[in-house]
């Protein structure tokens, strides 16, 4: 099975440091802002994963829209340490929300701030939301991300799968 999945949110907010953590097993502390999309490929027991890394500079705005459109997983990543990049992924959500993908919030950077009050508003404001929490201190923590969104992912895309073979008729 292949997953198409995006990350988005704000430049700063540990995107590709998730990533590098999850598919590198290395965590630099600093990395290089990305410029545009930058394309990585997970492999885990379940699924290849196809990412797209988006630069959070809003000059990129319209790529993100434009790799968005074939994904069928979202993932927006934003700073506990900063309030306004959470505020920007409920704009990017409420622009882009399909019922056909699966869509996961990262809180990054707990070890800076707490995720409770975020958790709490992605709960009441998007319930379809999966909600996970990512710090640089937590072992593993990048690959431990990316297996819930893969094993999630698969999940949602099963049940879809059923879900349309079950509404089709024959007519004789």
């Amino acid at each position: 099975m292949s997953i198409k999945c995006i990350f988005i949110g704000d430049s700063g907010s540990g995107k590709s440091s998730i990533l590098s953590q999850a598919i590198h097993n290395c965590y630099n502390g600093r990395c290089n802002p990305t410029i545009g999309v930058d394309f990585k490929i997970y492999n885990s027991s379940e699924a290849i994963v196809n990412i797209w890394d988006t630069s959070g500079d809003p000059v990129f705005h319209s790529l993100v829209r434009m790799f968005e459109k074939p994904c069928n997983s979202v993932v927006y990543v934003f700073s506990a340490n900063e309030p306004e990049s959470f505020n920007n992924i409920i704009d990017w959500h409420t622009e882009l929300y399909s019922q056909d993908k699966s869509y996961f919030c990262i809180c990054n950077k707990i070890d800076l701030a707490s995720a409770d009050s975020f958790r709490t508003r992605i709960n009441h404001l998007f319930p379809s939301i999966v909600f996970l929490e990512s710090s640089r201190g937590l072992e593993k923590n990048g690959e431990n991300i990316l297996q819930k969104i893969v094993s999630l992912s698969t999940k949602v895309d099963t049940a879809r799968i059923i879900s349309r073979s079950t509404e089709c008729c024959v007519i004789l």
